[in-house]
């Protein structure tokens, strides 16, 4: 009786130490890395991808996706203390913002699989500080068939942009939806008619240098008169409320042939299609005046960053090399985001704005770098609502010079 007793104990005391053991398995954290990402059109491709990431490696990924508010949300939380593990920003001038706060990926493995010319907007004295996520490409893109059953030729100047705006609207076509209400599309359409003449001032980085030296204003550039001029054919030939269009505005209009135009970027296609499946695209040079050559923005901008001091910092390399290594990562954003990937070897994305691109690169057009990047961060959104008010007719051409060049030396004198 004693030792069928004293085995009872034993069991007894087992059952409770073994419950525990399974109890602690159970409840054991799981990984999760905090994202903030920007491009809320991608939201889709975010969340298949978190999925995929989930099922294969059991690590939850939480993202974050802001668009208007990201700096300001992102600055808070860096201030504060509540460094995301992963975030995006721009490259090239962004390197200086955030170099404090990333981890120098230059001499992780997976790294080598990363074409090494879209790493020229994330290389800071020879470092590496940032991921290449998209090769992106913007400029005007138009509706093929509706061009093709008009007969109309693509302009290349802007002379000829205004023809063809002039006969799409006597055709009873709005020729162009403007997305002036959207901060950022207005830089980018006014620094893509500039850069064809930046050679003049010494190339960009030596354009940047000098408005950030102030040895070099708005002011000084003559070729400033054609931004106006282009911003003044989309204002007038934009609808009746040219000022309300958004990026919602601008893809479903041109989808369903309700614009001829819009100046977007490869990002756009999937919001244009999401639409009408079925419609064509072209993609204009931008249009230019004189003896200069239009050419399309072509440059890996959209840039990965990894928080050094983050407490899952080896959980987050192990995501990026999942990303760039892997069958599915491989693929993402070439098959999912429709878009053209940094990654070496990487499949050509099933995406007409990419195929244009290449076919126009192919063609010897200049393919231009993002070199508004390397302003100082910040000018983005306030140069792009001082063009806002211009669009708005608050300003004429010489007082939106003046409030540019006051608020880049403004940002500039405060580095």
């Amino acid at each position: 009786m004693k030792k069928i007793a004293l085995i009872c104990c034993i069991a007894l005391i087992a059952i409770p130490v073994s419950l525990f053991a399974q109890g602690s398995a159970e409840k054991a954290p799981e990984t999760t890395l905090q994202l903030l990402f920007y491009s809320p059109e991608l939201q889709d491709q975010y969340t298949d991808m978190v999925d995929a990431y989930k099922a294969e490696t059991g690590v939850n990924l939480e993202i974050t996706v802001l668009q208007t508010d990201f700096r300001a949300v992102l600055t808070s939380k860096i201030n504060s203390g509540d460094i995301p593990d992963i975030f995006m920003s721009s490259a090239y001038a962004d390197n200086s913002t955030y170099k404090d706060y990333v981890y120098d990926l230059t001499d992780e493995p997976f790294m080598q699989n990363i074409e090494p010319s879209v790493l020229t907007g994330v290389t800071v004295d020879g470092r590496v500080i940032g991921y290449p996520f998209l090769v992106q490409s913007h400029s005007f893109i138009y509706n093929k068939a509706l061009f093709r059953e008009l007969g109309l030729d693509t302009p290349e100047t802007i002379s000829e942009l205004e023809a063809t705006a002039r006969k799409l609207e006597a055709a009873g076509v709005q020729p162009f939806a403007t997305g002036f209400k959207e901060f950022w599309v207005l830089p980018q359409t006014a620094w893509q008619i500039l850069a064809p003449y930046v050679d003049t001032y010494g190339g960009f980085e030596a354009f940047v240098n000098g408005l950030n030296n102030d040895t070099l204003d708005f002011a000084d550039v003559a070729e400033m008169e054609y931004v106006f001029d282009v911003l003044d054919i989309i204002g007038e030939y934009g609808g009746p409320k040219p000022n309300e269009s958004d990026f919602t505005d601008q893809t479903a209009s041109l989808a369903v042939g309700k614009v001829g135009i819009i100046h977007q970027g490869n990002w756009a296609e999937g919001s244009i299609l999401s639409v009408n499946p079925d419609v064509e695209l072209g993609f204009l040079v931008g249009p230019t005046a004189g003896d200069a050559e239009g050419g399309i923005m072509f440059d890996s901008n959209q840039t990965i960053r990894v928080a050094k001091d983050g407490e899952n910092l080896q959980a987050a390399l192990d995501w990026l090399e999942w990303l760039t290594t892997s069958e599915y990562g491989k693929n993402w954003v070439p098959g999912k985001i429709k878009q053209s990937s940094p990654i070496k070897g990487a499949a050509a994305p099933d995406s007409q704005i990419a195929q244009a691109t290449s076919e126009l690169l192919a063609q010897g057009v200049p393919g231009y770098p993002w070199f508004y990047q390397m302003f100082p961060t910040g000018t983005e959104q306030q140069l792009g609502a001082i063009f806002q008010g211009y669009c708005a007719n608050v300003t004429d051409r010489a007082e939106t010079i003046k409030a540019l060049d006051a608020a880049y030396d403004k940002i500039a004198g405060a580095l």
